[in-house]
């Protein structure tokens, strides 16, 4: 039986990867906007923040960390080391790589920190503090259903 109009509609309407996915490309446009004035993005945000949470994380860290498959991830760290916010070392021990911020790192994390507490309490006022945590507390419930679990690619 080929598909109907109504079942096209109801994807629209109901698919839940559809409707993460519009709002992920609209969160990261008004992430990305408000960053642009200190030359970053929101995922190379996240890159830095969590290198800095680490303290020196391997690369596979950084894709557990951020749940980024390793090689979108080694293409972004690419543009970070080549802009100079990363240093990425090979450890005496093994394949392994070492990523830590340069000074201009912590520098350009400092900044974007202080965007990022902007943004965050301009989203927190516009959608409401419960809601706020709401969404958040259901996005951590779907990241972890068991079925979702599919991994990251292994070092």
């Amino acid at each position: 039986m080929k598909y109907t109009h109504e079942d096209l509609k109801q994807i629209g309407l109901s698919c839940l990867n559809l409707s993460l996915r519009r709002t992920s490309r609209l969160i990261t446009s008004y992430y990305d906007l408000k960053l642009k004035p200190i030359g970053l993005r929101i995922t190379q945000f996240t890159l830095l923040a969590s290198i800095a949470y680490e303290n020196d994380p391997s690369i596979s860290d950084l894709a557990r960390l951020t749940d980024i498959d390793r090689t979108t991830l080694q293409r972004s760290l690419e543009i970070l080391n080549r802009d100079g916010l990363i240093t990425v070392e090979k450890k005496e021990i093994g394949n392994v790589r070492s990523i830590a911020l340069t000074k201009k790192g912590e520098l350009k994390l400092t900044k974007a920190i202080e965007l990022w507490r902007e943004i965050q309490k301009s989203i927190m006022e516009d959608l409401g503090k419960s809601e706020f945590k709401q969404t958040l507390q259901i996005l951590s419930e779907l990241r972890n259903l068991p079925g979702i679990q599919i991994g990251i690619e292994k070092e």
